[in-house]
């Protein structure tokens, strides 16, 4: 019978991260996301402490790249020590390597894996637990696949680290491109994986599992952020447990106007939102509220906040107004020309649709903010305008 252990999995700390985009508009938001990810770790070393691990992994990505200062490798040092357990750590694609990292070393407690695999072993009282697999970035060989052939020397559980991209599971890159189906094959028991900041389990037994990244930092990286805690009992996995540490949620929030004439009873359709979170909110839907939405934006911006204690990272509007627009569109009147001028305007290229937006001295003075948008954005831009013309049509109607 196997000695019961248990580790923690952590992955993509990016410590040092700057969030320039939002510092630069906000830098009071700003600090307080880059302080995040260091509170992040902090919860780490908490969690390290009240789960009792044997054990801890990170997976790469510790830093974030060019941001890695001499301060923020004292933070990771420091709170290494502090887990006062056997850290087994490998290097990703953004952990860039320092002239002066050998004057601030890590822990006794930290061991790196080199560029190469190399098998370690981890023991408690006096029987080998788990033998770790591992091997850090190479920029010799980013696109190269770095678990081939690799397996086990001993019968113990096996743990393989590396920070990689599971059929092609990055959208960004191929780094370090590997198969599911090779890994479910192996020998190993437990691939601890970074890299991809998305938790995901892929396999179970063997298991295949990114940890994700510990505190989110984009729109794109919604919901909770945390590591797992897991349990070995007898050679196997007995448990996962799921542990938040990033105390900042990014969460898409949509409103849907349809049956609403009241903006307050909208914003409050959508409950239990987490206070302090950063929210990417969509209206969508038909209903008399489309013009507020888009004449007074900033506004609206406002009151979510206010209500939610929450910030608002972008806003998109995607609602229509009151009325059958592909009906309307049929009937001859002065709103259906509008409609119909509007949905040929959709259609036009970048070319054409900047040509139509630019023909003010004032708009063409703003050109180079205009050609910052996205073909989309420019389109919605269009679809804008018409929606607001209907609504102003329509009240004169009524």
């Amino acid at each position: 019978m196997g000695e019961s252990f248990r580790f923690m999995h952590c992955s993509d700390l990016h410590l040092g991260c700057e969030f320039v985009g939002i510092s630069k508009n906000d830098p009071e938001l700003g600090m307080r996301l880059r302080d995040s990810v260091f509170n992040a770790l902090d919860k780490i070393v908490s969690t390290v402490k009240k789960e009792k691990v044997d054990f801890v992994i990170i997976s790469g990505d510790i830093f974030d790249s060019e941001s890695e200062t001499p301060l923020t490798r004292v933070k990771f040092c420091d709170a290494v020590a502090a887990m006062k357990v056997p850290c087994f750590i490998v290097y990703g694609n953004h952990d860039t390597k320092r002239k002066w990292e050998s004057s601030i070393p890590l822990p006794k407690n930290a061991y790196v894996f080199p560029e190469q695999v190399v098998h370690r072993t981890i023991e408690k009282n006096g029987r080998c637990l788990a033998e770790i697999i591992g091997t850090s970035f190479s920029a010799d060989s980013p696109d190269t696949d770095p678990t081939v052939g690799v397996k086990k020397e001993s019968i113990n559980f096996g743990i393989g680290i590396f920070h990689c991209n599971v059929d092609g599971a990055s959208e960004k890159n191929d780094y370090a491109p590997c198969k599911l189906k090779n890994l479910i094959k192996s020998d190993i028991d437990y691939w601890a994986l970074g890299h991809i900041h998305k938790r995901d389990i892929l396999n179970e037994y063997p298991h295949v599992v990114y940890s994700g990244n510990t505190q989110g930092m984009s729109p794109k990286e919604t919901g909770e952020k945390g590591v797992y805690v897991v349990t070995v009992t007898d050679d196997r996995v007995s448990d996962m447990k799921f542990v938040r540490t990033g105390e900042i949620q990014w969460l898409p929030v949509t409103y849907d106007i349809t049956g609403f004439d009241d903006l307050r009873k909208v914003l409050g359709s959508v409950p239990g939102i987490e206070k302090g979170s950063m929210l990417t909110v969509t209206f969508k839907g038909r209903g008399s509220l489309d013009a507020v939405l888009r004449l007074e934006g900033d506004s609206i911006t406002e009151i979510i906040e206010a209500s939610t204690g929450c910030t608002v990272v972008s806003t998109k509007v995607s609602t229509v107004p009151d009325i059958d627009i592909d009906s309307r569109k049929e009937t001859g009147d002065f709103i259906s020309a509008v409609l119909n001028f509007g949905k040929r305007i959709e259609q036009y290229d970048r070319a054409d649709i900047m040509r139509m937006i630019c023909t003010t001295q004032t708009a063409e003075n703003l050109r180079d903010k205009f050609e910052e948008f996205t073909d989309e954005e420019l389109r919605e831009i269009v679809r804008d305008s018409m929606y607001l013309v209907v609504d102003k049509m329509m009240e004169a109607e009524r």
